[in-house]
């Protein structure tokens, strides 16, 4: 095996580059390393489409939300479809949601909505690895838990694309990895997979909204000035660049770049910043809501603002009942949703919105908000779950609704449609690997890039295609 120093970057292929990328790192030295992956990305980006956006915030509401108590409602419906709520009007004419979503409403002419999201499976472990993946999930086992094996989700794409930025990942996951609290393990489609852990996310589990909020690790140690830690980086260099031309393992190599990642937040001040909610004014956090799930939202865009491209806000550890939990509603749905579930969703997204168009971000940053799939359209049906009774909804991949602003998007539409009662879609449809495709196409990422798995064998990164041009999404109202 080469190393990278043996030839001219200049001249390699793209395949050569996505080549070498796949193989393992035994015979690689660190120096080389760090320069391949830079060499990588680079030639990623300089083939890449133009980016449409900067960044993005993928907004997932594990559990799988109700499109008809909050974007697709059916008031003409029988009563076990339509449900308690009621449908207001935005501030785009011709366009309503849910009655419990008055912010939102406020902000339509910022977003639009795709009322036609659909797949084919209504299992938590299944939608969850599809939306993230954009793949099918390969494991009968829906509830395994992540493996090396497995496709690698959005925020490791990301970080394979994209070079860091301003001392922080490339990809930043608040506050948890998915998973209900009676199972031992996350749901796979999260991490890296098959690229290996130096693609992770990086996880930040911290609670923005607690008055002791901090995070750990990013502070050089009580008594170690700058001057000590940059002669130890200098020291630890010397010493990589006289093993560099040994056999590593490629978990050194991995824990090598691993070191070196939390080296640039040690080092950056930008990065640290990011943490400091209390630079924000106390107008600014009531805005976004004293609840865990807005001031993550606040802390998104700080960190967008310090440099990181992709944030991915999982919905918070509620609470919830294990028989229904997070947006799971197999129980006392509109109860749940009305009181629980709405009112932080509708005020967090809604001062997320304002916030970055004030700020002039909003052109440059996509916003995304989905779930797993959506729920039955008539009340009380059992689809999944034996535990859905009479007051609830089940699992229902049919036909389920998406919110994407920013990032060049069209404010004020309408994308696709479904038939009089919430149950299939009648026109344009879109899959979880088409919501892929469009946020890495509004990225500026290649969707046609090549990776290989541990097996050596070819994978295209997504096999989705971008809901047709994004910013001239159909007006399907």
């Amino acid at each position: 095996m080469f190393g990278i120093n043996q030839i001219e970057a200049a001249n390699w292929s793209r395949r050569q580059l996505l080549r070498v990328g796949g193989l393992t790192l035994g015979g690689i030295g660190l120096t080389d390393l760090l320069r391949w992956r830079e060499l990588q990305a680079n030639s990623l980006q300089a083939q890449q489409p133009v980016p449409r956006a900067k960044a993005c915030i993928f907004v997932y509401l594990f559990g799988g939300p109700s499109q008809l108590e909050t974007f697709d409602l059916k008031p003409e419906a029988p009563d076990d479809f339509r449900g308690e709520f009621r449908p207001i009007s935005t501030n785009v004419s011709g366009i309503s949601i849910s009655e419990h979503l008055p912010l939102l409403a406020g902000q339509a002419d910022k977003f639009t909505l795709i009322r036609s999201m659909t797949h084919e499976h209504p299992r938590h472990g299944w939608g969850l690895h599809h939306a993230f993946t954009g793949k099918r999930h390969p494991r009968p086992d829906l509830d395994a838990p992540p493996t090396p094996d497995d496709d690698p989700g959005l925020g490791a794409m990301v970080n394979y694309a994209v070079l860091p930025r301003g001392g922080l990942p490339s990809a930043v996951t608040l506050p948890r990895w998915n998973k209900f609290n009676d199972l031992p393990d996350e749901y796979a489609g999260e991490k890296a997979g098959y690229l290996g852990k130096t693609y992770d996310p990086w996880l930040i589990s911290a609670d923005p909204n607690a008055p002791d909020f901090g995070i750990s690790g990013i502070d050089l140690p009580t008594g170690l000035s700058a001057g000590r830690f940059s002669e130890r980086l200098s020291l630890r260099q010397q010493l990589n660049a006289g093993l560099d031309g040994l056999q590593r393992s490629a978990l050194g190599q991995r824990q090598d770049l691993l070191y070196q990642q939390a080296v640039s937040l040690i080092t950056s001040q930008s990065a640290r910043t990011a943490f400091e909610m209390g630079r924000e004014s106390e107008a600014t956090r009531d805005l976004y809501g004293r609840h865990p799930f807005g001031q993550g939202l606040l802390l998104a865009r700080r960190l967008l603002e310090a440099g990181t491209t992709l944030v991915t806000m999982n919905w918070h550890n509620d609470g919830s009942d294990v028989k229904s939990p997070f947006w799971d509603t197999h129980r006392d749905n509109f109860q749940t949703l009305k009181q629980r579930l709405l009112p932080p969703t509708d005020r967090g997204l809604a001062a997320l919105l304002s916030d970055l168009n004030q700020r002039g971000m909003l052109d440059s940053t996509l916003v995304v908000v989905c779930g797993e799939f959506g729920r039955t359209p008539r009340i009380g049906r059992v689809v999944m779950n034996a535990a859905t009774d009479a007051t609830g909804r089940d699992h229902w991949p049919h036909a389920y609704s998406t919110l994407i602003a920013g990032g060049g998007v069209r404010g004020g539409q309408v994308h696709g449609a479904t038939d009089d009662r919430g149950a299939y879609v009648t026109r344009d449809p879109v899959t979880p690997p088409d919501l892929i495709a469009t946020i890495l196409w509004t990225l500026g990422i290649d969707r046609e890039t090549i990776l290989l798995d541990r097996l050596r064998r070819p994978h295209v990164l997504c096999e989705g295609e971008p809901v047709e041009s994004c910013d001239e999404m159909s007006e399907n109202r």
